[in-house]
């Protein structure tokens, strides 16, 4: 079926779009920079120090496709009155940033995130903002990708979505096959790396928009059982 087509590919360059050899355009450095600084007045913490933006992901590496998002890092360092804030009071910062903004470079989402500085980084690109040079520089070194593997478990994991929404399984059956996906995820990518068939098939149903299509599911889920009618 043309849906499952992978979406996954390989490239012998850095996205031209964003890229000038292995230096960013100074447009894109300038933009990427602005937002991370907007996203930080956004998040409103205070005692909270950012010691580096940082782009990582496929956009920074050779495996971009149409479908990358540009993913832009805040390195942060917590000061003594911000040290119990957890890391679901940033990712709900983000979700309301997300719903507040629509953020694109020459077509490509601008996705922010807030990293601890004492969390290592464990993506095999990443570009340091601040210094406008390489953290990781990528290497040019195209992985063995179990195809079948991926396009199989993408398949099964896109019948059970389909399963759940048609049905009109209750929220608690439709978030947990959301965290399968991301536990999975995870999973892969400690073992693995980004690479890993678990991380594939996890971009495979984003970019076909089936994980949209749960995550649209579970959101009008919640919003009917919290309403009256």
């Amino acid at each position: 079926m043309k849906l499952f087509e992978l979406t996954f590919q390989y490239h012998d360059e850095l996205n031209p779009k964003l890229w000038d050899g292995d230096k960013l355009k100074p447009e894109v450095l300038d933009k990427l920079r602005e937002i991370g600084e907007t996203f930080f007045d956004f998040i409103d913490v205070p005692d909270l120090k950012v010691v580096d933006m940082v782009m990582t992901g496929s956009c920074a590496n050779y495996n971009w496709t149409q479908y990358s998002d540009i993913d832009l890092h805040l390195i942060v360092k917590r000061g003594e009155h911000c040290q119990e804030l957890t890391a679901e009071l940033f990712d709900a910062k983000k979700d309301v940033w997300a719903d507040k903004y629509d953020i694109e470079i020459y077509g490509f989402p601008v996705e922010v995130y807030v990293q601890d500085s004492e969390e290592p980084h464990v993506a095999s690109g990443v570009y340091s903002l601040k210094d406008n040079k390489w953290v990781v520089k990528p290497k040019y070194d195209p992985p063995e990708v179990d195809k079948k593997e991926v396009v199989a478990d993408t398949k099964e994991f896109g019948k059970e979505i389909a399963k759940v929404v048609k049905s009109e399984a209750d929220v608690e059956k439709a978030r947990a096959l959301k965290d399968k996906i991301k536990k999975e995820r995870d999973s892969g990518l400690k073992k693995d790396g980004e690479f890993s068939d678990e991380n594939l098939t996890f971009k495979e149903l984003r970019n076909t928009g089936l994980l949209g299509k749960l995550i649209d599911y579970i959101k009008n889920k919640e919003s009917e059982d919290l309403s009256i009618k």
